[in-house]
């Protein structure tokens, strides 16, 4: 863990994040993104799948932390669906924060088709709200946890 990395604090918990940790293991972690300032409010249901070990990519990831990592993502896009994202967009970006960390961003069916996807957090109709959104959200989340086909 790096004490300057945004990551790292989330993983830790030193950062509070909506409804806390979605999955908190040994080698991977889940979340819904934090309100971070000046902001004051969140796209709800955009989440993070971040790898324990502070390392900067897929490259450097263990095979056992990069299966973890791919079954995680799987699971919360999984249940991202269920709450009703017609669709869940992932990706990886980690410019600013050198912790691998995967975006998982749903696309709502209220969305218009005419949003691009890069736009689905920020259209005027967007599903944004406060810290008790997300939460509530988080909460609907690990209710819905599914886990999927074992093979």
């Amino acid at each position: 863990m790096s004490r300057a990395c945004l990551m790292c604090a989330e993983v830790c918990g030193d950062v509070v994040v909506p409804g806390g940790h979605l999955e908190d293991g040994e080698l991977v972690t889940a979340f819904h993104s934090p309100i971070v300032e000046p902001a004051t409010d969140v796209f709800v249901g955009y989440l993070f799948v971040t790898a324990r070990r502070h390392v900067p990519g897929f490259a450097d990831l263990t095979v056992e932390e990069a299966a973890a990592v791919g079954v995680s993502i799987a699971r919360w896009s999984r249940a991202l669906e269920a709450a009703g994202a017609d669709h869940v967009y992932v990706l990886r970006v980690g410019l600013r924060a050198p912790h691998l960390h995967v975006h998982l961003v749903p696309r709502w069916a209220e969305t218009p088709d005419d949003v691009p996807w890069m736009h689905v957090d920020d259209w005027p109709g967007a599903r944004r709200g406060a810290m008790e959104q997300a939460a509530e959200l988080v909460s609907d989340l690990r209710r819905l946890d599914v886990q999927g086909p074992s093979s």
